[in-house]
């Protein structure tokens, strides 16, 4: 059999890339009307009010991510069957979003009991997040378990689709490695399944992947930020792969180490000073506390969680998963009556206002850490933290923690390694293969002759001084007192 060959048929002008070249069967994929609907969802949901060239969407994102993937597997001298998997993988990849991007998926993958208890709710989901910032992680590359993340509800709308599937047949169908099944896995991330496919799941799921890269540089582009500048050609230049215990690693020559130090910095501060941004953060949290209100309710275009599974995998031939787009929360927005809710009632006035909530008196702390236990000694003379757990406070908390990497050295991974062993033995394969899936999340340094080790492990990498440290931002937002007012009054 001849082997498989990439010829580009068309292209399309990126204001981040230039020219993005595709094949037919990306084309043809292109053209579909579910993967279009991409063009109904904001990238950064309501972002655009605050930031307002932030209009860019999941469509010319999936777009981005396609042709950095395939920078990278030239750069790593994949063969054009491999680049050519790895680019459907990318163009996918977001294909099941949720109207207003992430906001849309938070409330259905947490949706609350009861969900007309807005400040009650949110304080327990931030309780609950403080919680975790002390759990400690010792397995990697891990799908998610929540059927409602994005790239579960991906996969599943991408197995149901009979169109995908008949042009992946029409032009792929004599490949071995261009199946659907290691599509889903290097969009969801699954390592495990498919072993000789592990190094183009890392150009899609790792700590550096074409999925980071191409939202850091356009949502710098985009929002007007400085942010997000990153010298794609330096690093591009700077990959590597390796055959690590059977298993491949990509990462970096020593050399690239300042440039994956600049790419950690850069997303750092995109996400503390964009993605935090006060305004943001309580638009965000009253499109999302609406979104939950939303849902289920037969007069708005928000199915219930069952309702909306079957909306994927039902999905051919009809319209409703086409029409759950950003669309469908400003015509919920405009014609759902709340109604159950005086705080969501006022919520939804004040979107439909093009307003938002105010900080209260107390307004924000911001904490800089670097363990659990020296958060909690700041946070605990704040009045927003003891406000937490004051029923009868009904102010909103805002929390928001961003750090440079969720990676560490490799001691205290043993540690925590050790730790797990003692409560739940392991075999040693399994024990082995979480450290090999480790290298494969983070970034590793790759330099021949030597084991490959991740930035917190090298001396010369920022990261072995910054990789515990984060920072914590609370913020209080309050309702207006007409609305306490009736609250009160019953």
């Amino acid at each position: 059999m001849d082997p498989y060959r990439i010829e580009f048929i068309d292209k399309i002008l990126d204001n981040v890339h230039g020219f993005i070249e595709f094949t037919t069967v990306e084309k043809e994929i292109l053209e579909l009307p579910i993967f279009k609907r991409l063009q109904g969802i904001k990238q950064l949901s309501l972002t655009n009010w605050i930031f307002p060239g932030a209009e860019h969407t999941r469509f010319i994102h999936c777009l981005g991510v396609m042709y950095i993937a395939d920078q990278m597997a030239v750069q790593l001298r994949y063969s054009d069957e491999e680049r050519q998997l790895v680019r459907l993988a990318g163009l996918l990849h977001d294909i099941g979003h949720y109207p207003l991007s992430h906001v849309g998926e938070q409330a259905y993958k947490e949706l609350p009991e009861r969900p007309e208890r807005i400040p009650e709710n949110q304080k327990k989901r931030v309780l609950t997040e403080l919680e975790a910032l002390g759990k400690t992680k010792s397995n990697y590359m891990q799908a998610s378990a929540n059927p409602f993340h994005h790239e579960q509800l991906t996969e599943r709308l991408i197995r149901s689709d009979t169109d995908i599937k008949d042009i992946l047949e029409r032009h792929c169908g004599g490949s071995d490695l261009i199946t659907l099944d290691n599509i889903c896995d290097i969009i969801v991330g699954n390592a495990q399944r498919n072993p000789e496919i592990s190094g183009l799941i890392q150009l899609i799921h790792s700590e550096l992947d074409a999925d980071r890269i191409d939202y850091l540089l356009r949502d710098a582009t985009f929002s007007g930020t400085s942010y997000g500048g990153f010298e794609l050609g330096l690093f591009l230049r700077n990959l590597a792969r390796t055959d690590y215990h059977g298993v491949e690693i990509i990462g970096v020559h020593p050399k690239g180490i300042s440039i994956a130090d600049q790419f950690l910095m850069n997303r750092y501060y995109s996400y503390t000073q964009v993605f935090f941004n006060r305004h943001v953060a309580i638009l965000e949290f009253m499109a999302r506390a609406l979104t939950e209100g939303f849902i289920g309710k037969n007069t708005s275009e928000f199915p219930s969680p069952d309702g909306l599974l079957r909306y994927v995998e039902k999905h051919n031939g009809k319209t409703e998963f086409l029409y759950f787009t950003d669309r469908a929360f400003w015509d919920s927005l405009h014609h759902v009556s709340m109604g159950y809710s005086p705080f969501a009632d006022a919520l939804q006035e004040l979107l439909l206002r093009y307003q938002e909530l105010e900080l209260t008196e107390n307004r924000e702390i911001s904490v800089t850490f670097t363990g659990q236990e020296e958060l909690k000694k700041s946070l605990r003379k704040q009045p927003i933290y003891r406000n937490l757990r004051q029923k009868e406070n009904q102010a909103v908390p805002i929390l928001h923690v961003g750090e440079f990497t969720n990676q560490i050295p490799a001691r205290e991974f043993e540690e925590q390694l050790e730790t797990v062993l003692a409560s739940s033995p392991l075999p040693e394969a399994e024990a082995e293969m979480r450290r090999i899936r480790r290298l494969q999340e983070g970034i590793p340094i790759l330099e021949e002759g030597r084991e490959p080790i991740l930035l917190p492990d090298s001396p010369a990498s920022l990261m072995s001084r910054l990789y515990g440290t984060r920072t914590c931002i609370l913020r209080e937002y309050e309702f207006p007192d007409a609305v306490l007012r009736r609250i009160e009054e019953g």
